[in-house]
């Protein structure tokens, strides 16, 4: 489109130098419905609708999750952060994964309008993010647990209010169905405020379509886990995203066993400091049955459910996956269907990441649970 306008735009240059008339009016508008259709483009997103789809964005170390609804609403669950990001001057440096990961991931879908962006709590690699996703969409509401005392989490309530955008504190009890995908805000127990950001402040949600369930965790820790398992909350899901990027904080055999997952996503850094996930994390989901990706060799994990079956894939192929798996059956291996070899120098400011996609190919598999 943006070819046709520069041609149509060179037309109409050339009618007006041999001043023809009839051409230059017929190029005019030419031009102007070009410009049109460039400025409302995309048309509509690329949304499946019937369906709830859950996607674990690759943003490194940090959390960022799009879910798309039935009825075609849209949320986005923190923004991920940190990459390589640091102040010098005053000035923020380095990636801002929200403007350079995660906007385009949401461009590339069609999507300008976030119904609700969610922010599970304060710290910089869930909330960094943010900041250019409210810049760069409409936003319906911004949802936020505990309220946090800190300068950047005070930063983008400000942005948020100087948009027009509500603010909805969330807190255990609360609760939404949209187009018959219901969630449960399971915690923060109160929205209260707090002076620092800690991992137990995180927003805990469930969501539920037909048969399917999806437990979103944050970054909670064995206190809070223990909380919900004694609190008697129903905490059953098929597809969990593992709290605190697969940390040995969390994911205690307790909340395992209540929450039984076929699938179990981690989003971690590739190669990070921290030693996420943690081996015996993975051990742990691995004995629940759990089938585990994770975002540091995987790449972004998509879940897709009608209300009856759920359906898994992945932008990057790591060796322990398998092809279609049914209920109970173990994962056989798996020739790619796709092969791309992929050299980014985008990112470079990120060497990590920016090392991994120049030295990994990428695949696209699919895993299917019947």
């Amino acid at each position: 489109m943006i070819v046709a306008f520069l041609l149509a735009a060179i037309a109409l240059a050339w009618s007006l130098r041999a001043r023809r008339r009839a051409l230059q009016w017929a190029c005019f508008a030419l031009v102007f419905a070009l410009a049109i259709v460039i400025a409302t483009y995309p048309f509509a997103p690329n949304l499946k609708r019937g369906d709830f789809e859950l996607t674990v964005l690759d943003v490194g170390q940090g959390d960022s999750l799009f879910a798309a609804f039935p009825d075609g609403r849209t949320m986005l669950i923190d923004g991920g952060g940190l990459i390589s990001s640091f102040h010098e001057g005053g000035v923020r440096a380095g990636v801002d994964v929200g403007e350079e990961v995660v906007s385009p991931y949401l461009w590339s879908r069609g999507i300008k309008r976030l119904d609700v962006v969610a922010l599970t709590h304060g710290h910089e690699d869930h909330l960094g993010g943010l900041t250019a996703v409210v810049n760069n969409f409409k936003v319906g509401q911004l949802w936020i647990g505990r309220d946090v005392r800190t300068a950047d989490f005070r930063a983008l309530l400000d942005l948020a209010r100087a948009r027009g955008i509500p603010i909805v504190h969330q807190a255990r009890g609360a609760s939404f169905d949209w187009g018959g995908a219901s969630g449960q805000i399971l915690w923060p127990a109160e929205a209260d405020t707090v002076d620092t950001p800690g991992n137990d402040d995180s927003l805990v949600m469930r969501i539920a379509d037909g048969r399917l369930a999806w437990m979103l965790t944050g970054d909670i820790e064995r206190p809070i886990e223990r909380s919900m398992v004694a609190d008697g909350d129903t905490l059953s899901a098929d597809f969990l995203k593992v709290a605190h990027h697969g940390s040995k904080t969390s994911t205690t055999d307790e909340f395992l066993a209540a929450t039984h997952p076929r699938f179990a996503a981690i989003s971690a850094g590739f190669e990070n400091s921290y030693g996420h996930p943690a081996p015996e994390v993975v051990e742990r989901l691995e004995a629940e049955g759990a089938t585990v990706y994770r975002t540091d060799r995987d790449g972004a994990i998509t879940s897709v459910g009608d209300g009856n079956q759920i359906e898994v894939s992945t932008f990057l192929r790591a060796p322990h996956c398998g092809g279609w798996v049914s209920r109970g059956e173990s994962a056989a291996p798996l020739q790619p269907r796709q092969r791309i070899s992929s050299h980014s120098s985008a990112i470079a400011p990120a060497a990590p990441i920016a090392a991994r996609y120049s030295r990994l190919r990428m695949y696209w598999f699919h895993e299917k649970d019947s």
